[in-house]
């Protein structure tokens, strides 16, 4: 990064369990999310099926795993997962709510979070984008996505950030 590099939008924001679990499902890969829905359903409907051709007990267990199966995925492995995520980070930083600070110039932002560690990622490197009701994910890798508050910016504004991310990305 050159010194005389224009910050063209600053965010801060304090990203709290509720975003972070928000985060994950935003994060989370829907191919692998839909493959095992559907497999819970044919689960659900194999053991249906056992149950009322004679196989009752095989049945009644693959509709029940199936059935706890689908419950999971549906509505509770975001919580669970995000929740327990969440507390790992908050933990590790003695605080309530996780602080981050993002520089986004040109061609790359500049990561600071409340331990003071500093990371700069390429745009072009992001694989997926993902926009829910209050945060942003920025997926580089399947190991590291960044999260920032909608309403975070300080200097600039989403559009202008979504702008530089589709430009680098050659998509616009």
């Amino acid at each position: 990064m050159a010194k005389s590099e224009i910050i063209k939008a600053r965010n801060t924001s304090y990203i709290t369990k509720e975003d972070y679990v928000e985060s994950v499902k935003l994060s989370t890969n829907r191919k692998i999310k839909t493959v095992s829905i559907a497999l819970s359903l044919v689960l659900v409907v194999v053991g249906g099926y056992g149950a009322f051709t004679g196989a009752i007990a095989y049945g009644l267990a693959f509709a029940i795993f199936g059935l706890v199966m689908l419950v999971w995925e549906l509505f509770i492995s975001y919580n669970v997962l995000g929740s327990k995520s969440f507390k790992k980070v908050v933990e590790e930083n003695g605080t309530d709510k996780i602080k981050l600070k993002i520089d986004f110039y040109k061609d790359h932002l500049v990561l600071n979070n409340q331990n003071g560690l500093k990371s700069e990622l390429k745009y072009r490197k992001i694989q997926k984008m993902g926009r829910g009701k209050n945060v942003v994910v920025l997926v580089f890798n399947k190991d590291y996505a960044v999260t920032f508050k909608k309403d975070g910016f300080t200097y600039g504004d989403f559009e202008t950030v979504e702008d530089l991310i589709y430009t680098a990305r050659g998509m616009k």
